[in-house]
Parts: structure tokens; sequence; C-alpha cells
């Protein structure tokens, strides 16, 4: 009889090509940096390559952004590529200015190309996604957003007509999604896939029905999913104010998000802000501060006075007189850090190797953001584990599911009435829209300024 490894040659032979390998040469997964120790903290190392990414969050979280500044970043670690940017929301059109500014994005026709979604279906753009994943040079893709992509069922309908299940997308987002994670493994490039998480409604309670669209396979098949809060304004140190709150003075924004699934590591790194500046764009300096005063990397001496050492070695650092970096005041040891970009290129690399190989683990984003990025999650958890199938996740159940198989398919159902919108007391709405009502990151407000 022949032994395992004679029929794996065969098997290869018949392939011409090494479908079956030694443990040996599996390939490990690269990842590239976001730009922010935050982000890289929180994403153990980075974004991976050769997978597929989900940003998720409500409208107006920055995903769009953050989509562009991994793009950005993508295309410093491979400046060969050409990324595809497909634009379903046109996010692009009137703001890619606002966006190269802000991420660094690179628009030279060799690296970056945006895919215009009008007139086209879903099922078209997926197809067209298929062929550009088989250019050699292909880079990142990123698809914004799923929720805006029509299937041809719906192009093909009358506009006012509800076509129910028929017209989700969810089945050809599964068909391709089950093509594409293959493909890009395969290749080494990233696929990022934006989704939108909505409020459905709220229980009796009132707590918030959370939903996302485009059914179960964008909440299965990514290696990472990445959850956004609300977007908050800078002004200076501070980071944290509501968009109620903003004024004329504001000079930035701040987006949170925390790592809801992470196939290649563990989930207790909780999340990061990234932090821009409207006149700077990425604001890395303020990232590094953050770090060092809340988590005491930067030794506190007294109410007044700081000292930066090496968190590697406990060692005071000390400047080209040999006296040691003690400052009376905060804002003195801001401002040397920012005023000395050596030291401070040394003192991110030692920070860093520092809090990804501590023991404790580091929390970068605040309680109640956290709080409702996990709120979020288990509510869209929740919606998904009641539809009937990966296929029509989005579509408003009449059907209660207990469980669902790795495919997204229903293990055990039990009946339940759909329940309708009443005053006072409002639940899930029914409906089975794919769409949705305002662009992600419209930042025409800050572009005025």
């Amino acid at each position: 009889m022949s032994s395992v490894l004679d029929i794996a040659k065969s098997i290869n032979k018949a392939w011409k090509n090494e479908v079956l390998t030694s443990g040996d040469v599996i390939p490990e997964c690269k990842r590239f940096s976001m730009g922010t120790m935050s982000a890289d903290y929180a994403l153990y190392g980075g974004l991976p390559e050769g997978k597929l990414v989900v940003y998720a969050g409500e409208s107006g979280s920055c995903k769009s952004l953050l989509a562009c500044l991994a793009m950005a970043q993508y295309q410093k670690e491979h400046p060969e590529k050409t990324c595809i940017y497909v634009d379903a929301e046109e996010t692009l059109v009137g703001q890619i200015d606002w966006f190269v500014k802000m991420t660094g994005l690179d628009l030279d026709p060799a690296k970056f190309m945006r895919y215009d979604c009008s007139g086209k279906s879903a099922e078209e753009i997926f197809s067209d996604i298929i062929k550009l994943q088989e250019a050699d040079n292909i880079g990142m893709i990123i698809i914004d957003s799923a929720p805006m992509l029509l299937s041809q069922a719906d192009i093909d309908n009358d506009i006012t007509k509800d076509n129910g299940q028929r017209a989700s997308i969810a089945k050809s987002m599964g068909k391709f999604l089950k093509f594409m994670v293959p493909a890009i493994a395969k290749a080494g490039n990233t696929l990022l896939i934006i989704n939108h998480t909505r409020i459905a409604g709220t229980t009796f309670t009132g707590a918030k029905i959370y939903s996302e669209p485009c059914g179960y396979a964008l909440n299965f098949y990514p290696c990472i999913k990445v959850r956004f809060a609300a977007r908050k304004f800078t002004k200076g140190d501070k980071l944290d104010i509501a968009a109620s709150q903003a004024d004329a003075d504001i000079d930035g924004l701040c987006a949170t998000f925390s790592v809801t699934k992470n196939r290649l590591g563990a989930l207790n790194r909780n999340g990061a802000k990234i932090i821009f500046r409207f006149e700077t764009g990425l604001d890395t300096t303020t990232d590094l501060i953050e770090i060092i005063t809340k988590h005491e990397i930067a030794k506190k001496l007294s109410s007044v006075s700081w000292q930066l050492v090496n968190p590697l070695n406990g060692q005071p650092y000390v400047d080209a007189e040999g006296n040691e970096l003690t400052f009376t005041g905060k804002q003195k040891m801001i401002d040397y850090i920012k005023e000395h970009d050596d030291f401070r290129a040394e003192y991110e690399k030692a920070v860093s190797a520092y809090i990804n190989h501590t023991k404790r683990d580091i929390s970068l984003i605040d309680e109640d953001d956290l709080k409702a990025i996990l709120e979020a999650e288990k509510g869209v958890e929740e919606s998904i584990n009641k539809a009937p199938s990966e296929e029509f996740a989005d579509e408003a159940p009449s059907t209660k599911v207990k469980d669902v198989n790795e495919d997204g398919n229903p293990t055990k159902t039990e009946t339940e009435p759909v329940v309708e919108s009443t005053t006072g007391t409002t639940t899930e709405s029914a409906g089975t829209d794919d769409g949705d009502d305002s662009s992600d990151d419209d930042y025409g407000f800050i572009l005025n300024q």
C-alpha cells in the first residue's frame, strides 16, 4: 500500500501545485503597521497581510478614514503594488484631498486606483474584484461599504417594491468571500470591508437593538474584526470632545476602536485611539504622550516633575551634555519629545517593545467607549443568531435560531412571530434594507473650516 507521502506527491503532481505541504513550510502571517503605537499594540503588531479584515461601527465613526490610513500604511510596505478602493459610498469624491492630508494616501496611479460603483450590481462588482485579484501586483482592496451594494434583483425591480430575501446581497457576499479568502491568502494582499452597525430599535427596558446588514459572512469569515466607537473631537491634549460640544476651536478628531475578533491573537488589549489633527494629519506624538503619562512609563518624580527613562532597563535618558532628562512641568517634557526627532524615534521603539512584552495588559481606550463597543458587538451577535441562514441574515426573521454552524446555517429553531414596531415600545423593525441612509465619513464641515 502507498504511504500518505506517496499519495500527497501524486496529488501535487496532478494539480501541478504544492497543495499538500509539510508543516515546516507553512508561511508565517506578515503584518503591516497601522502607523501608530496604540493601534499596532491593540492589533498585536498591525493588520495582517493575506487576510480578510472587517471594520464595523455606526455612521460617522471614522471607518473610512481608518481604512484609508490602513491603505496608506500598506502602500509604504508594498510600493510596488496597486491598491483598489471600491468606492460604493462615493466617499472619496470631493474629499480625496482631505483623506490624503490626514493619512498620507499615495494617489500615484501605479499605487492606487478608485473603482466607481455607479450603475453596477453587487454581483458585477464582486466579479470585477475577482478579476483584479488575479493581477500579479494586486495590493490592498477596500470595499466602502458593503451595505451600499445593490443586488441585481433589486436593480431589475421597481424601486417601490420590497423584493424580500431574493434581493439581499448576503448570498452573493458569502460566495464572493469563499473565493476571496483563499485567493488573498495565496497572493498575500489584504481585503478590508466596511460594514455599518445600525440601531434597529430598543427593547421595553430601553436597551438598544443592534443589527448589521449583508449576512452572516461578514461576521464569520474575517480574520480580524474591528469595531468603532463614536467619533470624538480634539482640542490640544483634550481628546474626548463629543460632537454636540464641538466648537470652532477644535483642532482634530479622535477615532476609537476595539478588536472584537482576532484569529491571530488574544482580545485582551481592549483597543486604541488614533488621533488626527486638521492641520498636520496623523498625530503619533500625542499617541506616545498618552501612553507614557497614563501608564507611568515616564517617571513622575513629584506633582510637577517628570523624568524620561528607558522602560526596558529603567535607566534615565540623558541629553548631549550628559544631563538626565528631567523636566519641571509635563508640557516641557512634551515639547522636548516633539522637538527632538532622533530621540523620539529611539524612545518610541523602546516604549513599543515594553508595552508589547510587559506581562500586564494596558488598556488604551476609555471604559465608556469600550463598554459601548462591547454592547454593540453583543447586540449584533444576538441579531445574527436570530437569522435563518448565512445567505439571508439581513432579513428580519420570523424564525428564532438557537444555534448556527460555521457556515451560518441553523441547527435548532423555534417559531417566533415577527414583532411590529409600536409607539412607546419600539422593537426590532422588519425589512430587508441593504443600504445606509448616510455616508460614514462626511467631512465637509471640516473642509470648510
